[in-house]
């Protein structure tokens, strides 16, 4: 599943993770990534595609509700 990450940083700081947003639609995605300049102080905010894979670590086997 494509996903859009977005996550803002300081210069000579980095990336904050605590700002990290995963999205399915780049258009918000880019609202957020501006939000994040504009109204919430970072000095910039990458917004990357990313790959991610949703599996669950739960299955059922037999009727009963096992963890992987």
């Amino acid at each position: 599943m494509k996903v859009y990450a977005v996550i803002g940083g300081w210069n000579y700081e980095g990336e904050s993770f605590d700002s990290m947003r995963l999205f399915d639609c780049y258009s918000t995605a880019e609202k957020y990534q501006n939000q994040l300049t504009n109204d919430e102080g970072f000095d910039y905010a990458l917004l990357k595609i990313r790959e991610v894979c949703m599996e669950s670590a739960i299955r059922w086997e037999n009727d009963i509700l096992v963890a992987a």
